[in-house]
């Protein structure tokens, strides 16, 4: 089984990803027997994000910060193709593909073709001023199980903690 992980950097990429972050998690995932590239996805590269999920039987996307924003987008682009796990750690109010619902709350919507898709925000606006605070919405609630973990932390919260539910959680789908 083909079973593949594209982690996405957010806008500072690896100038500013944490010790424990998202090469970290890379790290984590290639020991466990995923898929990954040597290196996380800039947020910007869809078309190298596309390429590598194409082809194979087990997709996850998982992004901090803007790739957090990103991810659900890129998800969309391989529609029909099944993407099992979706997570982001922050995603940010400031992404230009924020929505904005009726009552001012910014989203970034889930397409249907993602399984399982998990968020973790900061609740507290100003904790992170914004950058962590964005909510994701599913398109279709019968498709996609969304989770929502409020977490209180640093931009972009993707170590310790928050990691260690998202990696378990990873491995628990890919049947790991």
């Amino acid at each position: 089984m083909i079973r593949k992980v594209a982690i996405i950097f957010g806008l500072g990429g690896s100038w500013l990803d944490p010790q424990g972050g998202e090469v970290y998690l890379l790290s984590r995932c290639k020991a466990a027997g995923f898929i990954v590239p040597d290196t996380p996805f800039s947020y910007d590269d869809s078309q190298g994000v596309y390429d590598f999920l194409k082809v194979a039987d087990f997709r996850a996307i998982i992004g901090d910060s803007f790739g957090a924003c990103f991810g659900p987008d890129y998800a969309r682009a391989l529609a029909p193709a099944r993407i099992d796990y979706l997570a982001g750690f922050q995603p940010s109010v400031y992404s230009s593909n924020i929505q904005t619902a009726a009552d001012g709350t910014k989203y970034i919507p889930i397409p249907s073709n993602v399984r399982t898709a998990h968020v973790i925000r900061d609740p507290e606006w100003a904790d992170t001023g914004g950058l962590g605070y964005a909510k994701w919405v599913v398109d279709d609630q019968k498709a996609t199980r969304l989770l929502e973990t409020d977490h209180r932390g640093a931009h972009p919260d993707d170590t310790g903690y928050a990691q260690d539910l998202v990696f378990a959680e990873l491995k628990q789908i890919a049947g790991l």
